[in-house]
Formats: structure tokens, sequence, C-alpha cells
């Protein structure tokens, strides 16, 4: 399941930098059908960096004290198992 999150989290991104917004609704739906299976997925962009965010990766550019997460690689994936929220997937970013 982790490789068809990333794959649809990479045509998404890939349809938003072409600004081709026909897909939304499309986009909306699959979101919804995995949180209703259980999965969210944390898209960190435009936020700024906390390096105590245990589910994130970054790499960081320049030496800013407060970095921005400008680009997401892969998103962080969780998974409510019924007992609890579960990280699958570490995100990993490029934040400056």
């Amino acid at each position: 399941m982790l490789n068809i999150i990333n794959q649809i989290f990479e045509i998404e991104k890939k349809s938003k930098d072409q600004d081709i917004s026909i897909f939304e609704r499309n986009f909306e739906r699959i979101h919804h059908e995995l949180e209703e299976l259980g999965y969210t997925i944390n898209n960190p962009i435009g936020k700024m960096y906390d390096s105590r965010d245990t589910s994130l990766e970054a790499n960081l550019v320049g030496n800013s004290s407060k970095p921005i997460i400008t680009k997401v690689l892969k998103p962080a994936i969780f998974q409510n198992d019924g007992s609890g929220t579960i990280l699958l997937q570490k995100g990993i970013v490029i934040a400056e």
C-alpha cells in the first residue's frame, strides 16, 4: 500500500507543478478512501521544519534558524490500526 500511496503523491505533485487542476476532485476522492482505510498522508510543504518531529527526515539547505520545508520527496504516512496511530513511513523533505 505504501508504494501505491507514494505513486499517488508523485502524480498529484506533478499535476500541481504543471497546474493541472482537473484531477483535484479525483485526488480528493482517493484521499477520502485512504482515510476510510485508516491512512493519513502528511505533506508538510510550506511549514516550518522542527527537528523534534520524528516523522520527518530533512536535508537542510543553508543555515536558517527557522527553515521552511520547500520540497517533499516522500510524505509521512500514518495508519490508525484500531489501537492507535503508527508511523508507516517517514517523510523525506528539503528545508531551507
